[in-house]
């Protein structure tokens, strides 16, 4: 988990103390400090530093969700003490059973590398109560070439991914990292499942959606995903169609967005 200069301090606490009541209880909580922020989430962040559970990190420039992310990476693959990484975000809430259930399939699913969950929106008119994406791999493959595989703060890792390899989250493009490191996953053929259990509260704004468009932002992610549907192998006029869908989407205005967020999907 990082925190940023922008976070609430509430929702951060709501999202930290659903980490720490899980019935699951082999997990270390590490947080990244990314640059400066409030004066009570630096004091909270002291208060952490006394749980023997929670680790944090503290960086004295922004450096942005991907750098964050990837230096939290190389602090667990420092460690012998863990097998999965799990994400979460400051502003989320995680259900008290979500790493039991992850770490459970985990264990019986041994080819699966990457595993989501489903999730319940709030904190906006067009949330939706349920959000379940595809469970089986080829089904994730498919939804990739125009829809993203997982809700981000959801997703359990193996470690060994980032141990046998470089692998990262990309930060040279203005794609988002989250895609961007999905892709590169399944080009190097690993393995992606999700739950249909709903184990997150995910908080969503009209912020949310004004992130997601720009032009520029959407010629990037048109570029890469038909890049990827070629390497993938998943060619088709339907799968062209969705890919240049998001050159509409990431222009309309944000009423419309909203729309189309809800009754689109």
């Amino acid at each position: 988990m990082s925190v940023y200069k922008s976070d609430n301090l509430d929702h951060f606490k709501e999202a930290v103390n659903s980490v720490l009541d899980q019935t699951y209880d082999a997990f270390s909580l590490f947080i990244w400090r990314d640059g400066e922020v409030p004066e009570s989430i630096d004091n909270f962040l002291n208060e952490l530093e006394f749980e023997s559970d929670v680790q944090v990190f503290r960086e004295s420039q922004n450096r942005g969700l991907a750098s964050a992310l990837n230096a939290l990476i190389d602090k667990v693959v420092e460690t012998d003490e863990f097998t999965y990484i799990a994400r979460m975000d400051s502003d989320d809430i995680s259900y008290s059973t979500r790493l039991s259930k992850q770490v459970s399939f985990m264990q019986e699913n041994v080819d699966v590398d990457v595993l989501g969950t489903g999730c319940r929106e709030f904190g906006a008119d067009f949330a939706l109560d349920k959000k379940c994406l595809p469970q089986s791999h080829d089904e994730l493959v498919d939804f990739s070439v125009a829809r993203c595989p997982f809700i981000h703060p959801s997703v359990m890792l193996r470690k060994a991914i980032f141990e046998r390899s470089e692998l990262r989250y990309p930060t040279n493009t203005d794609f988002t990292e989250d895609m961007g490191l999905w892709f590169l996953l399944l080009e190097a053929g690993f393995r992606f499942a999700n739950l249909p259990d709903i184990l997150l509260d995910y908080r969503l704004n009209d912020a949310t959606l004004s992130r997601r468009r720009g032009i520029g932002k959407s010629l990037s992610e048109v570029r890469i995903r038909l890049k990827y549907m070629l390497l993938l192998k998943r060619i088709s006029f339907t799968n062209v169609a969705k890919v240049l869908s998001r050159l509409i989407f990431h222009v309309m205005p944000v009423s419309m967005v909203r729309v189309a967020y809800k009754n689109l999907r």
